[in-house]
């Protein structure tokens, strides 16, 4: 599908297994290439469509489809997208390979967030689920990407907040699930930092009057007021990221006798991704990154950090982390390969260190 778009969650291939002729088909989850889930019925491939169409409609992929977003915005269009457009992406090609229009208007019957049109060859998102707003520092916003444009300049600045950005933070923080225990005595002063569990990264620090100072993830601000939706094999990302993080738990949790071997970690294989763009996740980043290695299989591990725009990306060796870097894939972030003190440490909290090889 579209060959600027590499990195679309939407293209992934679906899940391999060795009972694929049981197994659901489960669109936009990563797999081999050797084995493709299959549908068992037609009320499985058209639940399965439905699934796709939403998602390809949904604010989480829209956020970085230029292609479809495109197609939305035509002149005369009023949101609507052709059927027959949708069918030339690869995985409407995969579950409606007839490309008829009437079996995907069939399926995203009863939508709750795509619409049909009357003559039942264009589909688009329900107009009032795109009009959701949110009032910040005396400014409009009306969607995730806005809040953090205008947030993210904040974080890169060196001083203290001005007014204007302090009643934006101070308005966006009421939104936070602890916000009360923030504040706390109340707010002199709003600057940029870090949390020191995750150096890499940048937040807002809020000094209090009592001169104590807290941080707090504008991410998850966001989060609350335009909530990232469900991929559509039902899971959303930060669920997907702690489900494929099971190699990353410490020894301790593997038992004593993990924990009392000598551990060891190769130097040079952890790339550090830094300002992760809204839409990237642990499938994405690693298609993007094997990819850019040239090698398939290169990446072993993806971690996501939960509310930061923050994610660690793990190579079977550093030759592959120095292609990755080398080709600088695009649309990812900004990024580097963790090295010295940094890098004993991570290897050290996922249970790889503190002895470097090679």
């Amino acid at each position: 599908r579209r060959g600027h778009q590499p990195f679309e969650m939407s293209d992934a291939e679906p899940a391999a297994s060795t009972t694929a002729a049981t197994l659901s088909f489960v669109p936009g989850e990563a797999g081999s290439t050797e084995t493709k889930a299959v549908l068992t019925s037609a009320e499985e491939r058209a639940a399965a469509i439905k699934r796709q169409v939403e998602f390809y409609f949904s604010e989480q992929n829209l956020a970085k489809d230029k292609f479809l977003r495109g197609e939305i915005t035509k002149p005369d269009s009023d949101g609507w997208v052709a059927i027959k457009v949708l069918g030339t992406f690869n995985r409407m090609k995969e579950l409606n390979p007839s490309g008829d229009a009437s079996d995907v208007a069939s399926a995203l019957a009863g939508s709750e967030a795509v619409e049909v049109s009357d003559c039942k060859t264009k589909l688009r998102r329900f107009p009032h689920l795109s009009k959701k707003s949110v009032t910040l520092g005396g400014k409009t916003f009306s969607s995730r990407a806005e809040v953090i444009g205008t947030a993210r300049p904040l974080l890169d600045s060196e001083a203290a907040l001005d007014a204007d950005g302090v009643r934006f933070v101070t308005d966006l923080l009421a939104h936070h699930a602890k916000a009360a225990e923030k504040i706390g005595v109340g707010i002199q002063s709003i600057k940029p930092g870090c949390n020191p569990k995750w150096p890499d990264t940048k937040c807002f620090m809020l000094v209090r009057t009592d001169g104590t100072e807290e941080d707090f993830s504008y991410i998850k601000c966001v989060n609350a007021l335009f909530p990232l939706e469900a991929e559509p094999h039902g899971r959303t990302r930060s669920s997907k990221r702690k489900a494929d993080a099971g190699d990353a738990e410490p020894p301790s949790k593997r038992g004593p006798a993990a924990a009392s071997q000598e551990q060891s970690y190769a130097k040079g294989t952890i790339v550090v991704v830094r300002a992760l763009p809204e839409g990237q996740n642990v499938s994405t980043l690693k298609e993007s990154f094997n990819v850019a290695s040239g090698t398939p299989g290169a990446v072993k591990f993806v971690e996501v950090v939960d509310g930061q725009p923050l994610a660690y990306v793990r190579f079977s060796s550093a030759a592959g982390a120095a292609a990755a870097m080398a080709a600088k894939p695009e649309g990812v972030g900004e990024l580097s390969v963790l090295e010295g003190e940094d890098e004993a440490a991570y290897w050290a909290k996922i249970g790889g260190g503190p002895k470097p090889k090679g």
